[in-house]
């Protein structure tokens, strides 16, 4: 049996910007679609596997200087305090509007419920 004969079909449904990304790393390296996501893979598995031997990966230059380390979101470890996490969110709401403007906003949406409640 032959690698063709072997191999296994998958459909694949891309966004129009990945799809574009797609054509132009096929286009660079003188490759297929299909090339550059098995190339792909074998990337993200070695990235895996550096993971679980917590170990990182970078991109060095020339003079061995990491310029990039490509991280995991999931790498993200969870906080030994419950609030440490929650206190590193401080600071990350970005608005223009001023406080009382927020505020002013807050009150004015809300509404009155005239429904009886009973337990």
């Amino acid at each position: 049996m032959t690698d063709a004969q072997r191999m296994v079909r998958l459909n694949l449904d891309l966004s129009p910007e990945l799809n574009q990304i797609l054509d132009e790393l096929a286009n660079k390296i003188g490759t297929s679609k299909s090339d550059v996501l098995r190339q792909a893979i074998t990337l993200m598995q070695i990235m895996v596997t550096a993971k679980e031997e917590t170990k990182k990966l970078g991109v060095p230059e020339a003079n061995q200087l990491i310029v990039d380390e490509i991280i995991f979101s999931s790498e993200q470890q969870p906080k030994a305090n419950a609030s440490e996490g929650f206190l590193e969110t401080f600071g990350s709401w970005e608005d223009t509007r001023t406080a009382e403007e927020i505020v002013d906003e807050i009150y004015s949406s809300r509404t009155v419920s005239d429904r009886d409640y009973s337990l």
